[in-house]
């Protein structure tokens, strides 16, 4: 079992760098722009977002989320569908990776819908989408998938 475990490594150790030769280079420049998605939780949570994210050619970045509450299992929360938060994030990002790592560090929420999180997320090959779980008060279990916003001309 051992050996049939060791050669599934090696094997998939040998292959990456073939997947990656059909990866588009990504440079911070990719990363920077406006990025449109969800985030959801196992317990029923629903936000709509927009990342404004800027990335240095060090690979840090920052920028904010703007958080709109749509869909909340409390029956308290239910009067507070369609508020509105900006959660202010900042972290690292690796292009050869293809990773953003970013983590609340601030927010404006009058309404009290948002509590800071921590994203670890991954870029599609063509670099147009990132995904990935968050903090979600520790269990990780948050999802969040964002699109790239493409100018129009």
């Amino acid at each position: 079992m051992r050996f049939v475990l060791a050669l599934l490594i090696g094997l998939l150790a040998a292959a990456a760098p073939a997947f990656a030769q059909n990866e588009k280079p990504l440079s911070t420049l990719d990363l920077s722009g406006t990025w449109q998605g969800n985030w959801v939780s196992p317990k029923g949570y629903l936000y709509t977002t927009t990342l404004s994210l800027r990335v240095t050619s060090d690979g840090l970045a920052s920028g904010s989320f703007a958080w709109v509450l749509k869909r909340s299992p409390r029956p308290e929360d239910q009067r507070l569908l369609g508020s509105g938060a900006t959660e202010y994030v900042s972290g690292r990002t690796n292009t050869t990776a293809r990773t953003v790592t970013l983590a609340g560090t601030r927010k404006d929420d009058p309404d009290g819908v948002i509590g800071l999180d921590r994203y670890k997320m991954v870029l599609s090959d063509d670099g147009r989408v990132m995904g990935g779980i968050t903090y979600n008060h520790g269990d990780w279990q948050g999802q969040i998938v964002l699109a790239k916003e493409t100018p129009t001309q």
